[in-house]
C-alpha cells in the first residue's frame, strides 16, 4: 500500500500559477488533473494523495478542496495561506473546518540573518500551527537551512515537513553544509522529510538511484524511517520520468537494511500519521 505524500493538479485557465509559462517548459505548461493521474495510481497499487498548494492564493486552496469532495484518491490537501496575514487566524480556522485541509505551505520571507523576531505576526501564526498540531510544508533550499532552524527554535515543537530533501546539489558540492543542516532541523521532534524531488532537484535534469541514493541514507539516519514521507511531485516529476519511474527511484534509493515495515511507514504510514489522514477513506 502506498500513499503519496506530495503531488499537483492544476488548471491553467485559472490564472494564478505565475510560475507556469510557456518558458516553463511543455511539459508543465498544459492542465492536470485526476483523470491523468488515476491509471499511475492504479497501476502501483496507490490508495491515496496528499495534493500540494502550487499557487499562491486561497483560491487555488479552495479549488484544490473542491477536487477533494469529488475525487476519492485524494486523502487531504496541503494549501496556502498568508502566513504574515493579519487575517491568517480567521482563514485558518474557516478552512480548518473541512475535515480536508491537513495542512499549508506559505511563503516565507528572507531573513538573511535569521532574525524571525522582526516578524511578530509569523510568529503569532505559527505558534498557532504549533499548538494544534498542524503540519506546515517548508519549500526550502539548503542555504535556507540555518535560518529555519532558527526559526524552530522559536517553535520547537512545530510539525514541520522538509519538502524534496531541501534541494541537496546531488553534483556533490556543498554536502557538507546541507547535512549539517538537515542534522539540525531533523533535532526537532516534530520535524519530517519528504522523500521527493529527487529527480529534478537539479534544474529538471534526471538523476537515478545510484546519484541520490548517498542524500536518502543521510536522510534515513538523521530523521530515522518514521519521519519520511515518500511524494512523487507529480507532475513536476514528468520533466525527468514517469509516476512508476520516479516511484522506483524512491525504492531503489533508500538503504537495503530497511525492514519492510519501515519501507512500509516511508511509503503510507507516516504520511498518514503526520497528516491525520482519514484511514476510512482509504481502499484496501
Amino acid at each position: 500500500m502506498i500513499i503519496d505524500a506530495h503531488q499537483h493538479y492544476w488548471r491553467l485557465a485559472r490564472g494564478d500559477y505565475a510560475w507556469l509559462s510557456p518558458q516553463a517548459g511543455a511539459v508543465l505548461y498544459r492542465d492536470y488533473m485526476p483523470e491523468q493521474l488515476k491509471p499511475d495510481l492504479k497501476q502501483n497499487n496507490v490508495v491515496g494523495t496528499v495534493l500540494v498548494q502550487a499557487a499562491a492564493t486561497m483560491e487555488e486552496t479552495e479549488f484544490m478542496l473542491e477536487i477533494c469532495k469529488q475525487e476519492e484518491t485524494v486523502l487531504g490537501v496541503v494549501g496556502w495561506l498568508d502566513l504574515e496575514g493579519a487575517d491568517f487566524e480567521k482563514h485558518y480556522l474557516r478552512f480548518r473546518a473541512d475535515s480536508h485541509f491537513i495542512g499549508i505551505r506559505p511563503n516565507l520571507p528572507i531573513v538573511e540573518d535569521g532574525d524571525w523576531s522582526r516578524y511578530p505576526k509569523l510568529l503569532c501564526n505559527l505558534a498557532l500551527l504549533d499548538e494544534d498540531g498542524f503540519p506546515i510544508d517548508f519549500l526550502i533550499g539548503p542555504s535556507d537551512l540555518p535560518r529555519i532552524v532558527k526559526l524552530l527554535d522559536l517553535v520547537p515543537k512545530l510539525s514541520a515537513i522538509v519538502d524534496h530533501l531541501a534541494f541537496p546539489d546531488i553534483t556533490g558540492k556543498g554536502i557538507g553544509a546541507w547535512t549539517d543542516g538537515m542534522n539540525l532541523i531533523a533535532q526537532f521532534k516534530n520535524t519530517a522529510c519528504k522523500l521527493s524531488g529527487l529527480a529534478t532537484g537539479a534544474g529538471g535534469m534526471p538523476w537515478l538511484a545510484v546519484d541520490v541514493a548517498p542524500y536518502v541514507e543521510r536522510i534515513c539516519e538523521v530523521f530515522g524511517s518514521e519521519r519520511i514521507l515518500f511524494g512523487s511531485d507529480w507532475p513536476v516529476c514528468l520533466q525527468a520520468g514517469s509516476f512508476t519511474e520516479i516511484l522506483e527511484i524512491a525504492r531503489e534509493a533508500l538503504p537495503s537494511s530497511l525492514t519492510p515495515s519501515q519501507r512500509n511507514a516511508i511509503f503510507a504510514g507516516n504520511a498518514a500519521r503526520i497528516y491525520r489522514l482519514d484511514v476510512k477513506e482509504m481502499k484496501e
